[in-house]
């Protein structure tokens, strides 16, 4: 039943359901199926939605990990920022700085918690945000 409520959700879009209705359990289960679904379609943005609405810090970190083998650093920071794990943060926010996406990096490090370095950031590159 799960396979079945994950297709759903990828063909109805991430945004337009509303998960709270199911149990924690089975909105952990379906959505992060759902997320490995859209990761495999290359849909990384509502992967990441998907795994976040299921609550799988876990799998939030291994998606991360993987693109972060994969040399695939913004979207390692998008795995990274809902999961908070300043270390993995720390790193893949230089690392987007490097490739010049540098209100990914400002992101990535305010989810660290480094102020020191979000500030630099968000006066000398992202004035806007």
């Amino acid at each position: 039943m799960a396979s079945t409520l994950a297709r759903w959700v990828v063909e109805k879009g991430v945004d337009n359901i509303n998960p709270s209705m199911l149990s924690a359990e089975m909105r952990s289960d379906i959505m992060t199926e759902a997320g490995i679904i859209l990761l495999n379609e290359g849909r990384i943005y509502e992967a990441v939605k998907a795994v976040v609405m299921a609550g799988n810090s876990d799998k939030l970190v291994d998606m991360g990990d993987e693109f972060v083998r994969q040399t695939k650093f913004e979207e390692a920071a998008l795995c990274f920022i809902p999961v908070k794990d300043k270390d993995k943060l720390e790193k893949t926010a230089a690392e987007c700085a490097k490739l010049g996406n540098m209100s990914l990096a400002y992101f990535a490090y305010v989810a660290a918690g480094n102020d020191q370095m979000a500030s630099f950031f968000k006066e000398n590159f992202c004035p806007e945000l």
